[in-house]
């Protein structure tokens, strides 16, 4: 089964004009995207906030370039970005003059390339597709893992010394006296640690960039936006609980965990 959904796929997108408009062939994109990105995640793995810090933070500048400056550098002032994404930009002419003849050249655009997640856009009259790219999922991804693994060699190291496994006062986001207002209804609606304050900002993140594409009517960079909210959330909590520097060069709590 799994061959040959592949290969009607394949055949879809090799024979039918701008295939992303058909249930089937995004929706199996999709499916190929999240394993790819499951792979990845599975695969690669940080050992400090250092190296993600620095990843990040690279392609945080690199997105921005190909996406704001590029456009500034090219003849016609097109964003390169958006031009590889969609394999050559969305149609020139009129909306409305498309909708009459959707045949010609003007009209037919390029169709978007299967390594990014694509999902049509619900209600919007000229159709479309909101793109987003793997890199945007599995960059952020490495540092959401890493926060994962995080908290949980702290719980089995808990559980190793006879405690209760709960990573208590981990990252700052355990309710205590000294917390108060959101950030203490933040600790009681989250399990102690990193992963789900990191998480939400990654989704508060995700709406920023979607609401800026809205709001300016133009590609974004995803980055721009997941970089501040994640890695800025990461650091914040873990300087707030004094484990900044722990994780920032190599957790010793996960090289313990790696060698039970």
């Amino acid at each position: 089964i799994s061959y040959a959904t592949g290969a009607y796929w394949l055949y879809v997108a090799f024979t039918v004009p701008h295939p992303d408009t058909r249930a089937f062939y995004w929706i199996v994109q999709d499916v190929f995207g999240l394993c790819m990105c499951v792979l990845f995640l599975d695969t690669i793995k940080l050992n400090a906030v250092k190296v993600g810090a620095v990843l990040l933070i690279v392609a945080f500048f690199y997105d921005i370039f190909f996406v704001f400056v590029t456009p500034l550098l090219t003849k016609h002032g097109e964003s390169i970005m958006v031009n590889v994404a969609t394999s050559g930009g969305p149609p020139k002419a009129d909306p409305s003059w498309c909708e009459k003849y959707p045949t010609t050249e003007e009209c037919k655009g390029g169709d978007p390339l299967p390594m990014l997640f694509a999902v049509p856009r619900i209600g919007d009259y000229q159709g479309g597709m909101s793109m987003l790219g793997l890199g945007d999922i599995v960059l952020p991804g490495l540092l959401l893992s890493f926060a994962s693994r995080f908290d949980e060699a702290k719980r089995l190291m808990g559980l190793v010394s006879g405690g209760s496994g709960r990573a208590s006062g981990s990252g700052g986001c355990s309710p205590s006296p000294k917390t108060s207002g959101p950030s203490c209804l933040l600790c009681c609606c989250l399990p102690p640690g990193y992963f789900g304050p990191v998480m939400i900002a990654y989704a508060i993140g995700l709406f920023m960039a979607n609401a800026a594409v809205y709001l300016m009517q133009m590609g974004q960079p995803a980055l721009l936006y997941l970089v501040p909210c994640c890695l800025g959330t990461m650091t914040w909590m873990a300087w707030r609980a004094g484990e900044m520097k722990d994780l920032w060069e190599s957790p010793r709590v996960i090289r313990a965990a790696d060698a039970l």
